[in-house]
């Protein structure tokens, strides 16, 4: 499993530095920290700031590369945390989300803020909600929103003009097709579990 969590968190770098859209929770973490630096990411990045767009990939496969030297000969050893009671881990990871939380603007609203979300991803996954699509959201729902009230000031209130680019419909089309693709199959499910069950 955890091989296939380095595989997968690498690439969804690419569409977050490409387009800059998150591919996964992690990268939806990293969009957040760039923009709190000040780092616009999308295809300006790799002409404006080429050093920083390959520093992530460079990064990796060094780090990659190292983890056979580090991580094989003490996996035996650090693979007993598994095994460690929720009972313990559980404060020791909360107590240092929150001081990461506070540490940022030294503000106590912020561990709040975290404690409120820490619920919210609590709640979301005990009720089969994907908590990455919900970081997704609250992340990407300010950027829609300013990008699309630009758009709507370019073209005088004109809403075609979501419209009005090839690319942007071939976009459209697989928005549209990825949804209803996506409940076509859900629905299709769920007779097949109320016929097993």
């Amino acid at each position: 499993p955890e091989s296939a969590n380095n595989g997968v968190t690498s690439g969804t770098l690419i569409p977050l530095l490409v387009i800059g859209i998150p591919g996964g929770a992690t990268a939806a973490i990293m969009l957040v920290v760039l923009q709190y630096h000040g780092v616009t990411v999308g295809p300006d990045l790799f002409n404006d700031s080429p050093q920083l767009a390959y520093a992530p990939f460079t990064a990796m496969a060094v780090t990659y590369f190292l983890m056979i030297f580090t991580i094989m000969p003490l996996a035996r050893y650090m693979s007993k945390v598994t095994v460690v009671s929720t009972t313990y881990m559980a404060p020791i990871i909360i107590s240092f989300t929150l001081v990461g939380a506070f540490v940022s603007r030294d503000y106590m609203f912020d561990m709040y803020l975290a404690l409120a979300f820490g619920v919210i991803g609590y709640v979301a996954r005990k009720t089969g909600y994907h908590v990455a699509a919900i970081l997704i959201g609250v992340i990407l729902g300010p950027l829609l929103e300013k990008y699309f009230l630009i758009a709507l000031q370019m073209s005088q209130g004109d809403i075609m003009v979501l419209f009005s680019s090839k690319l942007g419909n071939v976009l459209w089309v697989g928005l549209f097709l990825s949804v209803g693709l996506s409940l076509y199959f859900e629905k299709r499910k769920k007779p097949k579990k109320a016929a097993d069950g």
